[in-house]
């Protein structure tokens, strides 16, 4: 089975990152309700750090404390039914970790 896919890798992993956001925003809604979330992880970081090929990469830490920090920051923003205000955050979130891939990776291309 053939499929055309009118959207780029990079636009594909800005609404990974969004709906990673949106997800975010839920489970630190239920948090703030004293509702257990730990059983809710989607798995979409993992999935990113084989995208951009950092898993293995010393200073992956340093990738991950800014891809929670914007999770986080789409708490800020408010819940919508299809989140399109976090748009702009999944766009920044995607810059910030494609330089810190470079960065990881020695300054190679994605």
């Amino acid at each position: 089975m053939k499929t055309d896919l009118n959207v780029s890798i990079n636009e594909l992993i800005e609404e990974l990152i969004m709906a990673d956001m949106k997800h975010s925003q839920l489970t630190d809604g239920l948090g703030a309700l004293d509702l257990c979330t730990e059983n809710h992880y989607l798995g979409i970081y993992d999935l990113l750090l084989k995208i951009f090929q950092v898993e293995r990469c010393v200073g992956v830490d340093g990738f991950t404390h800014t891809y929670l920090c914007y999770m986080h920051k789409a708490s800020d923003f408010p819940i919508t039914h299809l989140g399109e205000e976090l748009r702009p955050l999944a766009k920044e979130c995607y810059q910030s970790l494609v330089e810190l891939a470079k960065e990881l990776k020695g300054g190679e291309d994605e």
